[in-house]
């Protein structure tokens, strides 16, 4: 089922399930969270913990779990707190490392079931910024920003940044 979605759908569906755990812990209603283990907390997880769960992790967040679990208000990120063999980890939750989420008793309110996606480290690194302010001003007029908005807005942005002066 999953490969006959479209990746516009897939990444509703993350969108969802990130906002659904965003409200489960703004309401504190305690809930099951299943993630892809990325190993990406605060320190790495024990070796025992990623023995027995390679590649998907399940987290019961109530208890400690819950009330330490918060949404920062500046970034709107989610910040998950659990405890593994009597010690405290934190982690920023991603939006595409949520597998699904369930009531405590293991029913789901919300399921991807497909893989994590991978972005090509090449992909990334080969992108770069615009090198002139023009190139600045086409982006954002191809963005449907009417041309005059686009050059006031960027002149002002490069005027009010220093180590952007080189663009005038």
């Amino acid at each position: 089922m999953s490969d006959l979605l479209s990746y516009e759908i897939k990444e509703q569906m993350r969108e969802n399930s990130h906002s659904l755990v965003e409200v489960m812990i703004l309401e504190e209603q305690a809930f099951r969270l299943v993630l892809w283990n990325n190993n990406n907390w605060s320190s790495p997880l024990p070796e025992k913990i990623m023995e027995s769960f390679p590649n998907q992790l399940v987290i019961d967040i109530k208890d400690m779990a819950l009330d330490e679990s918060y949404v920062d208000e500046a970034t709107n990120e989610i910040i998950l707190c659990t405890s593994f063999e009597g010690e405290v980890y934190t982690k920023v939750l991603q939006y595409d490392e949520i597998i699904a989420v369930l009531d405590l008793k293991g029913q789901p309110y919300t399921l991807n079931n497909f893989e994590q996606e991978t972005v090509e480290p090449d992909v990334v690194y080969d992108m770069k910024p615009p090198a002139n302010r023009q190139e600045w001003i086409n982006i954002a007029v191809s963005g449907g920003i009417e041309e005059a908005q686009a050059e006031k807005s960027i002149n002002a942005f490069i005027k009010n940044n220093e180590h952007l002066q080189y663009l005038k």
